[in-house]
């Protein structure tokens, strides 16, 4: 009974590692498109950013509010096409 034990929370281990490995793909690919796209900055901060933006798509907050909210509070004064292209990433790769 003890190898089936094992066995099995082996196996719900490695499916529990097979189902978070997309995830951090969906990371690195978002990060890629940004640096595609001629973004250049720190990964934690755009990664935040990403995951509020799915957090408004999935609140069903319209596309132009969240772009005017991004371009209005960021520091580096983020045009609206910037904007866009972080939106369209996350939408992409993270939500």
């Amino acid at each position: 009974m003890m190898k089936k034990l094992a066995v099995s929370a082996l196996g719900a281990l490695a499916l529990g590692l097979a189902v978070a490995a997309p995830a951090h793909a969906d990371q690195e690919s978002f990060i890629v498109d940004l640096a595609n796209n001629g973004w250049d900055g720190p990964v934690d901060a755009a990664v935040a950013l990403g995951n509020q933006i799915c957090s408004d798509i999935a609140g069903g907050v319209p596309e132009t509010e969240t772009l005017q909210t991004i371009s209005d509070n960021t520091t580096d004064g983020v045009e609206p096409k910037d904007a866009k292209t972080f939106y369209d990433a996350a939408a992409g790769h993270l939500c």
